[in-house]
C-alpha cells in the first residue's frame, strides 16, 4: 500500500461523493500521494462545479476542493455503470460515498454489496445523521449540520437571530474529521488486512470539537447562549476597536498573559485590583476590565496597537480580509498560499498550500480540479483495460 514516492503512495481512492465535506476527504489524501479516482454524473458532474465564484464557467471552489484527482464519468442509474464501479472498486483501497442509505441501497452499492468485490476494502459513508437512527433518511448540507449540533444557537449576539460562521465550518471539520477516520482505518488494514465501514456525519464532528458544551450542561445545567464576540469563560478576551477603525484580537488566557497585558496598556496596577485579580473575578468584571483596553486601542491605530503589544508578549493579531492574508509576509514565508498553474483557466491561480509540512513525506499539488471526464480514457482503457468499441459505447449510451 505504501512506498517511498509519498506517504500514501500506492493507495487507490475511489471518490463518489458530491458537494464539498467528503470530497476534501479524497483531496487530503491526494496532496499526499494516493491516487484519487473522482466519478461524477455525465454530462452534469458535481454540483460544486457550477457554484460561484465561477471563471470562464469554471467553479474555482473545484479546482481547491477537487485537485490532485482523477476525474471520470459514471452513471449509476444504469446497470453498466454500478458494474463498471464494482470493477473500480476490486481494484481500490478506499470507497468514499456521501449519498443517503436508501439511495445506496438502491443502486447496489452499500458496503454489504461492494465487499463482495473486495472483502477489505475500506467504505467512508458520510451523510448529514448516519446510517442509524430515526433521522438517517433526512438530507442535508452544511448548515443543517451546524444548526443540529448547536452550534449556530450560541453564535452572533443575544438581542439578535443566530449567525453562521463566515464560512460552513461543517463541511470543513468533516472533511478532516474524515480523513481522520479514513487514516485510522488504513492503520488498521496495515496491521490486520482487514477493511471496515466508517460511518461519519456532518453534525457528529461539531458535537465533538465543542468541548466543554455538553459536559456543562450535563453537570450543571448550564444552557450555553449567544454573547456576541467575547468568550464567556475568559476575560478579556474579544475584538477591540482602533483608532483607524480596525479591529484587534486579544485572548489574555492565562495569568501570564494578562500581566504582560496589563503591563502593555500602562496600567499594571490592574493586576492587583481585586476585580481583576483572578479570571474568574475578571469575567464577573468584564465591562469595567474592557473600558481599560477599549481606552488603549482607541488611542492607536491598528499597527500602532499590535507593535505596543508586541513588545510585551502579549498574544493579539488584527483581523485579516483575504487582501491582508493574501499579502501577508509570513504566510508568503511558509508557503502557506501557492501559484498553481491551471490548464484550462490558461493561467495560474493562487490557492490554499499543503498542510501539515511533512518534513520527510511533504505533500504536493499536481493538478486543480480538472474538467470533467478529463481522465475518462486514462481511467476506463489503461486501469480497467476496456477495448476501444467498449470504451466507445459506454460514451454513446451515456454511461459515461
Amino acid at each position: 500500500m505504501y512506498n517511498s514516492k509519498g506517504i500514501l503512495e500506492g493507495l487507490r481512492v475511489i471518490d463518489a461523493s458530491t458537494y464539498l465535506a467528503a470530497p476534501m476527504m479524497g483531496t487530503l489524501m491526494a496532496e499526499f500521494g494516493a491516487e484519487v479516482i473522482k466519478i461524477e454524473q455525465p454530462g452534469v458532474g458535481d454540483p460544486v462545479r457550477k457554484v460561484p465564484p465561477l471563471y470562464n464557467d469554471s467553479s474555482l471552489i473545484h479546482k481547491v476542493t477537487n485537485r490532485n484527482k482523477k476525474c471520470i464519468t459514471l452513471d449509476f442509474h444504469k446497470k453498466r455503470g454500478v458494474e463498471l464501479f464494482y470493477r473500480l472498486v476490486s481494484i481500490s483501497d478506499v470507497v468514499l460515498l456521501n449519498f443517503r442509505p436508501q439511495v445506496l441501497k438502491k443502486w447496489s452499492i452499500d458496503y454489504d454489496d461492494l465487499v463482495k468485490f473486495k472483502p477489505n476494502i475500506i467504505m467512508m459513508h458520510f451523510t448529514a445523521f448516519g446510517r442509524s437512527g430515526p433521522y438517517a433518511h433526512k438530507p442535508g448540507f452544511a448548515r443543517v449540520g451546524e444548526a443540529f449540533s448547536g452550534l449556530t444557537h450560541i453564535t452572533g449576539f443575544p438581542d439578535r437571530k443566530p449567525v453562521f460562521c463566515g464560512y460552513a465550518i461543517a463541511d470543513a471539520i468533516g472533511g478532516i474529521y474524515g480523513a481522520f477516520s479514513l487514516m485510522l482505518a488504513i492503520y488498521h488494514y496495515k496491521q490486520t488486512g482487514e477493511g471496515q465501514l466508517i460511518d461519519l456525519t456532518l453534525y457528529e464532528p461539531m458535537v465533538r470539537i465543542m468541548e466543554d458544551y455538553i459536559i456543562n450542561y450535563s453537570v450543571h445545567g448550564m444552557i450555553r447562549e449567544r454573547v456576541g464576540t467575547f468568550n464567556p469563560g475568559v476575560a478579556p478576551n474579544d475584538l477591540y476597536l482602533c483608532k483607524d477603525g480596525r479591529y484587534v484580537v486579544l485572548p489574555a488566557s492565562t495569568q501570564n498573559m494578562f500581566e504582560r497585558l496589563a503591563a502593555a496598556i500602562g496600567h499594571p496596577e490592574l493586576v492587583d485590583d481585586p476585580r481583576f485579580i483572578t479570571n474568574e473575578r475578571r469575567v464577573a468584571h468584564r465591562e469595567e476590565l474592557d473600558k481599560y483596553i477599549e481606552e488603549f486601542t482607541g488611542r492607536y491605530d491598528l499597527d500602532e496597537v499590535i507593535s505596543i503589544l508586541e513588545a510585551h508578549e502579549v498574544a493579539c493579531e488584527r483581523v485579516n480580509s483575504v487582501v491582508e492574508l493574501y499579502n501577508d509576509p509570513h504566510v508568503k514565508e511558509r508557503d502557506s498560499l501557492v501559484s498553481v498553474y491551471d490548464p484550462e483557466l490558461e493561467r495560474d491561480v493562487v490557492m490554499q498550500g499543503v498542510f501539515p509540512k511533512l518534513s520527510k513525506t511533504p505533500g504536493t499539488i499536481r493538478w486543480p480540479g480538472p474538467p470533467l471526464g478529463f481522465h475518462n480514457k486514462e481511467i476506463y482503457c489503461d486501469l480497467l483495460q476496456l477495448g476501444e468499441e467498449e470504451f466507445e459505447s459506454l460514451k454513446n449510451d451515456k454511461v459515461i
